[in-house]
């Protein structure tokens, strides 16, 4: 990756990892008691939040890497890319701080679609959230949050751009193509079931504070999905090579 390109997205990296110590912070001291905190495990733990945390943020802030890969140099920090800037790294703010506090307040609830089966995920979701809106002043909640991410916003601003001089256009491809290649490799590889498997604590506590929401939902649905549309093609696409086989 170009200094560019790094320098850019340096913030963005900075408040999300702020943000997730933040909501992890408070669930271990809102749940001290029931917390393995034997030091082995929280290393392991931390491990854990740091990949899944990672993956979720490549995965988040890909479309503002197209925006930086095909933005014309000539609109360098001018009027229109720090407007667009803004407005993405207040959407980024918001749905971060978002995504903690629902984990955080509703986590019993979306536990549960940690066990739905991938058919009934989208249902069993749309139920979650009318409960929860029927349950919680969601509006009020909201409100509060976009607040705070216009604050945030207000206050880093400055900081959002840089003085390095953009790439060559085939230069920012050639980068967004390794993104790519990252983003799609972490799909492909990590496994937060395997992850776990390999920690010495079952602790669900631990387990709460050392996935990634975004990541767990990421996992939970779309990993699960692509895996069932696999196992479904696999039988027809096996059948039809014995059906040539056969006929041979």
């Amino acid at each position: 990756m170009n200094s560019f390109l790094v320098r850019r997205l340096g913030l963005f990296l900075i408040c999300f990892i702020c943000i997730e110590f933040i909501a992890v912070t408070y669930l271990a001291v809102d749940n001290f008691n029931n917390v393995n905190w034997s030091f082995k495990t929280i290393i392991q733990d931390l491990g854990v939040l740091q990949l899944t945390s990672f993956v979720s943020f490549l995965v988040m802030i890909f479309p503002y890497v197209i925006y930086l890969t095909f933005l014309p140099k000539k609109y360098e920090n001018t009027k229109l890319d720090k407007t667009i800037t803004y407005i993405v790294f207040t959407a980024f703010i918001f749905l971060n701080i978002l995504e903690n506090v629902s984990t955080t307040i509703f986590w019993n609830e979306f536990n549960i679609l940690k066990n739905t089966s991938p058919e009934t995920y989208i249902e069993k979701a749309q139920q979650i959230l009318l409960n929860i809106y029927a349950e919680y002043p969601l509006i009020k909640l909201l409100t509060i949050i976009f607040l705070c991410s216009i604050i945030v916003c207000l206050i880093c601003k400055k900081f959002l751009f840089t003085k390095i001089a953009m790439p060559s256009f085939g230069r920012r491809i050639f980068h967004f193509i390794i993104y790519a290649c990252v983003c799609l490799l972490a799909f492909m590889n990590i496994d937060i079931e395997k992850l776990r498997q390999q920690t010495t604590s079952y602790n669900a506590y631990n387990s709460r504070m050392c996935e990634d929401g975004t990541y767990s939902l990421f996992n939970s649905f779309v990993k699960k999905n692509s895996r069932l549309m696999l196992l479904r093609n696999y039988p027809k696409h096996h059948k039809l090579q014995e059906v040539k086989t056969h006929d041979n």
